[in-house]
């Protein structure tokens, strides 16, 4: 199962494969920076970024008389992206954006078809200038899933953020549906549209459409109450993935759609409101990883 969890403000994806280290990188050539938000005109940005990610099983209990499950899972992951210095004052791109989750799932079965997530999430999203207490990012979900089959399954529920320094209350929502067999297809809404190709077990072709949001805390010096930076991409991208018994490696490479930037003063009440939008212009991208599984892949 697979968990999906949207806010206004994130989205938690919610494991990697268990017992499984993921290192990635992702560059992104120069590429025009359109800052609104000030007066800067004639600048371009190259984009490196390095994303880790891990997670293990707590525990797992499993009723063998109804087939109810009840069990406890965390991950851990993170990410370091550099922009590359200001180019001079009115520059509000940070040259370095870092950001930690530590995340625990539960999930628990009400019956047959239905079961309940809850989820708590801790992170630290900052620019790497200055740490205080709005570094930090406390979140938690609450989500009622019906996998109607092992390929398809959908929930809903609600999703508690502070995002903004705010407590904000958002809908949450699940949706997975997926193929089996050399040639499959996978929706896992809002995080990835892909489809792949898989000829044997130890080769995989990959195209996959994938969005990502996250909300950092910055220090901004032209508007310094306007330091809540939420991120915005959306790459399509080819990949190869080679699999081994212990070892995956993954190379690939395409088009980066959207990168937006905006900047957000603190509290409820300017999260809705409309700011201005600093945006990269689309480029090409590479991408390269490595997975570890902890132990082997079952033959």
């Amino acid at each position: 199962m697979v968990l999906l969890i949207l806010s206004a403000t994130n989205v938690f994806s919610q494991l990697p494969p268990l017992n499984t280290i993921d290192i990635n990188t992702t560059y992104v050539p120069e590429s025009k920076y359109r800052q609104k938000d000030g007066d800067l005109q004639n600048t371009e940005k190259t984009q490196k970024r390095i994303d880790l990610g891990y997670s293990f099983m707590i525990s797992n209990k499993v009723d063998t008389s109804t087939r109810k499950m009840d069990n406890w899972t965390a991950m851990l992951n993170g990410s370091y992206t550099w922009m590359g210095k200001p180019s001079n004052e009115h520059d509000l791109m940070p040259n370095r954006l870092f950001s930690t989750q530590f995340a625990v799932v539960n999930y628990h079965s009400i019956s047959r078809k239905w079961g309940m997530v809850k989820v708590v999430q801790l992170g630290l999203n900052t620019d790497l200038r200055k740490f205080d207490i709005h570094d930090l990012f406390l979140s938690g979900g609450l989500l009622f899933i019906k996998n109607q089959s092992s390929r398809f399954s959908f929930g809903f529920g609600v999703f508690v953020a502070n995002a903004t320094n705010a407590p904000l209350v958002l809908p949450a929502v699940t949706f997975q549906l997926r193929s089996e067999g050399k040639f499959k297809f996978n929706i896992d809404l809002p995080t990835e549209v892909s489809s792949a190709y898989e000829p044997n077990k130890k080769m995989e072709l990959k195209l996959a459409l994938r969005f990502r949001n996250l909300s950092y805390d910055v220090e901004n010096k032209l508007s310094p109450k306007k330091r809540y930076l939420n991120y915005m991409e959306l790459p399509l991208g080819l990949e190869g993935k080679w699999k081994s018994k212990r070892f995956d490696f993954t190379l690939g490479g395409g088009y980066m759609f959207i990168r937006n930037f905006q900047l957000k003063e603190g509290g409820i009440k300017n999260m809705f409101k409309s700011t201005p939008t600093n945006k990269l212009n689309g480029n090409i991208y590479v991408n390269a990883g490595i997975s570890y599984r902890l132990k082997p892949a079952s033959k």
